[in-house]
């Protein structure tokens, strides 16, 4: 009989063909971000350093603990990341929650693997964790050293033989390993040669993501821009080559996934449906590195993601849609920000869905059928049958502890004070607006009269023989000008 976890992908599943905006299946991937701590200084990196960690208070972490618990029944991604897991308090104490409720491998991480000794490599495979990303930005190791500083390629290649050796010790199928390369002026010549190394370290995938500019990396190095993103016509129609080459030579014994690209490409007039990045892009549930239904994203449907700061998206690429701190998860999912999102997307508005300019940008007017006839009598019939179970499978995820809820009553108080200030201050600007116009008016009026009167004053003066009284009538209006 089906458990909890293959009964939520089944319903999930019909409700994305569907396309569902409210939804009766929960999240089947949870991301997390603990913190943005990290141990080495990667010059592109788009997060913020100020130390950040959902975990911090103790209190309130294991409240926010509590509550991660609470849908790990029905995962089967739990992605965890930094910063640097292993330099991050909490990291060990979570992994301990999913080793006490789920009985199958579903963390998946992503690392610099700077840190993984001996002991962690065993620790790795026993778990069994089920997907291990590795960050690795050039194939060369001064390349390597220079976009990831603090760290050394030699190094890390050596950290991911050892998580190879214990896996073949143990005769374990898991942890996939794959990597993650981030697309720079500075290491995109180097893609060939770093999709061969990755497949030669036993690596199932590679991704490729354009870099982001954010206000963190830009106010940390300022040349960042104009130093590694890649706008140059004739450096994108060499990049469109490289990727070509490399995905046709490569792609059928690696999977090769792409975000960013497509838009990119496109951007330029070249082709980009061979980078198959509906296919091939960055799903974190994806089965084989595939969506089941590439001209609608899945991630909406499928994906609950946690920031350090507490805001939570449903998808990491995208715009939040509420915040932990705020709301619980549970509620977050089918709140009206999500359904709105979900409706959007499914509408083919990707941008006033809040998805990525750079990256999903090529998605937008793109508008998904919606199953007809037979197909949608069959995935109703589905719908309802798996809905009806469906209240068998909830379970309470909003039991926050007591630090928790009194942060939310706090953020929610906050929350209220700031709405009433915000009224208070737009009726304060409408106030001083109407004063503002009226003064102005009444200065246009006396201006207008003093034009006047300088006119009279000056054909009074140029008359050779002035009206009797003209002068007494004059002078009458400048006083009552005066008055006024």
């Amino acid at each position: 009989m089906p458990g909890i976890p293959e009964r939520n992908i089944e319903l999930n599943r019909v409700e994305h063909e569907l396309q569902r905006a409210h939804l009766r299946s929960m999240p089947r991937c949870l991301g997390v971000v603990l913190s943005n701590r990290c141990n080495i200084g990667c010059i592109h990196c788009y997060q913020a350093k100020n130390g950040d960690s959902l975990l911090e208070p103790r209190r309130i972490g294991e409240d926010l603990r509590r509550e991660f618990t609470s849908l790990y029944p029905y995962l089967t991604t739990l992605r965890l990341q930094g910063g640097e897991l292993f330099a991050i308090p909490g990291f060990t104490e979570m992994l301990e929650d999913v080793a006490a409720v789920a009985d199958r491998p579903i963390v998946s991480i992503s690392t610099n693997a700077t840190l993984i000794d001996e002991g962690w490599a065993e620790r790795i495979v026993r778990t069994p964790f089920r997907n291990v990303t590795v960050s690795i930005d050039g194939a060369r190791p001064e390349t390597f050293a220079r976009l990831r500083r603090g760290s050394r390629l030699e190094e890390v290649l050596a950290n991911i033989c050892r998580i190879q050796r214990w896996k073949e010790k143990l005769g374990s199928e898991f942890p996939y390993l794959d990597s993650f390369f981030v697309v720079m002026r500075s290491n995109f010549r180097e893609i060939p040669e770093y999709v061969r190394m990755m497949r030669e370290a036993g690596m199932v995938a590679v991704s490729l993501q354009t870099m982001e500019i954010s206000p963190e990396n830009s106010a940390r190095l300022p040349t960042l821009d104009a130093m590694e993103t890649i706008g140059g016509r004739a450096e994108v129609v060499e990049l469109h080559r490289l990727v070509r080459e490399t995905i046709e030579r490569e792609r059928p014994g690696i999977v090769i996934r792409t975000s960013g690209l497509t838009t990119l490409f496109e951007q330029h007039g070249l082709d980009a449906a061979f980078v198959g990045e509906g296919e091939h892009g960055l799903y974190p549930d994806a089965e084989g590195g595939k969506t089941a239904r590439p001209e609608l994203c899945p991630n909406p449907w499928t994906t609950l993601f946690v920031i350090e700061n507490g805001d939570v998206h449903l998808c990491f690429l995208s715009e939040p849609v509420g915040n932990v701190y705020e709301e619980p998860l549970v509620s977050i999912w089918n709140s009206p920000r999500a359904v709105a999102k979900r409706s959007r997307m499914a509408a083919g508005r990707y941008k006033a869905a809040g998805c990525s300019t750079q990256w999903c940008g090529w998605r937008e007017g793109g508008k998904a059928e919606v199953p007809s006839g037979e197909r949608r009598a069959e995935a109703l019939a589905a719908f309802e049958t798996l809905a009806a179970r469906a209240s068998d499978l909830l379970q309470e995820g909003n039991d926050s502890g007591p630090e928790l809820a009194s942060a939310r009553r706090m953020l929610q108080e906050r929350r209220r004070r700031v709405s009433e200030l915000e009224a208070l201050f737009q009726e304060l600007c409408r106030v001083n607006q109407e004063t503002h116009d009226s003064g102005q008016a009444h200065i246009d009026a006396l201006e207008g009269n003093v034009r006047q009167l300088q006119a009279e004053v000056a054909v009074l003066r140029q008359a050779r023989e002035p009206e009797p009284g003209l002068w007494v009538k004059a002078w009458s209006r400048l006083v009552a000008l005066m008055r006024s």
